[in-house]
């Protein structure tokens, strides 16, 4: 089973990154999606761990705009959001990650955890790191679990 800890919007909210990241000390992987990715470089984890995706508040972020990888047999989109409208829904979003052929979609941006599976797509927003939000996702040989989680 993959581990990955799933978080987003932590605006410079180091002492709550920090407290999420003790958290997550057992994921397989950490994932930031965006609004201050860059964030986590204050702490020590191992890039082959990580991944990072830009937000509408990261300009000279380094971070491709979306990634795409698999793990332990899912296939994963990684986005913020803002570029695919989802503070209006999640149809373009969803449309994306089908056309990428992923399984699971994860995004940021509106600040809100949310879950949404159309049997197709799993479209997993942790909420805002900054408000204490964050999620874990269990890969299992192709089978997803989710939790979102409160600090």
């Amino acid at each position: 089973m993959t581990k990955i800890g799933v978080i987003a919007d932590s605006h410079r909210r180091y002492e709550k990154l920090r407290e999420a990241l003790l958290h997550m000390e057992d994921c397989a992987y950490i994932v930031h999606l965006g609004d201050h990715d860059s964030d986590v470089a204050r702490f020590d984890i191992p890039e082959n761990r990580l991944y990072t995706v830009p937000g509408n508040c990261d300009p000279l972020s380094f971070s491709p705009v979306s990634r795409i990888t698999e793990l332990d047999g899912v296939r994963i989109f990684m986005t913020h959001g803002h570029a695919y409208g989802v503070k209006q829904g999640l149809t373009r979003l969803a449309l994306r990650a089908r056309e990428a052929g992923a399984r699971v979609v994860l995004y940021g941006h509106t600040h809100v955890p949310s879950a949404l599976d159309d049997g197709r797509v799993l479209c997993l927003n942790p909420g805002a790191l900054q408000n204490g939000k964050y999620a874990l996702v269990f890969l299992d040989c192709g089978t997803v679990r989710y939790e979102l989680k409160e600090l």
